[in-house]
């Protein structure tokens, strides 16, 4: 019998390749085009192994877009409203850790079909997340042009960030983190 530990390492193993794999057919062709022989063969793993973690193409694309937005709602999470936007560098930074730690994986995502979707899930993250951050005085919030300025705010770094990962955008990740503070201090201009 297998002590724990290992069938705990083998199952992230297991949906690591998954993942992987699914991301790298996502790149290929669309979703909807995909199937779990295709992740089977190229995880090279059986089908029971894709059964034990998930249900369909569709949970894994879920289960991987779920993981992403955690993570980014709990990095937000640990910012007030005032911290957030005068002190964006250490969430971009944080940000960029994360995405650094698979690079190729998260580059893969992004120009994957279907990603339109997962990133205005995103965008809708950080527009709630401002919007309903009970830290911004009510006479901000009540402002006309808040909703189209926060709505324009998260929008342009999504964009930003998907230009970057498409490789539109030269320079690092940090290079781009440093423009992207230089735009949001810009714009806490007009949130206050």
């Amino acid at each position: 019998m297998k002590p724990k530990r290992a069938e705990y390492r083998n199952a992230i193993r297991s949906r690591n390749l998954i993942k992987e794999a699914f991301v790298e057919l996502l790149n290929e062709k669309p979703i909807e085009k995909i199937t779990v022989t295709d992740i089977v063969r190229r995880a090279d793993i059986n089908r029971g192994t894709f059964d034990a973690h998930y249900v369909d193409t569709n949970d894994v694309l879920e289960q991987i877009q779920n993981e992403i937005i955690e993570k980014i709602l709990q990095f937000i999470g640990e910012f007030k409203y005032e911290s957030l936007i005068k002190d964006t560098n250490l969430i971009l930074s944080k940000l960029t850790k994360y995405f650094e730690q698979d690079l190729n994986f998260y580059r893969k995502l992004v120009s994957g079909y279907g990603s339109e979707e997962f990133l205005n899930q995103i965008k809708v993250i950080f527009i709630d997340a401002i919007y309903h951050n009970k830290e911004i005085p009510i006479e901000i919030k009540n402002k006309k042009a808040f909703e189209v300025q926060i709505n324009f705010f998260a929008g342009g770094i999504i964009s930003l960030y998907e230009d970057w990962f498409n490789g539109n955008i030269k320079g690092s990740l940090t290079d781009l983190n440093k423009e992207i503070m230089v735009l949001i201090k810009f714009m806490y201009e007009f949130f206050t």
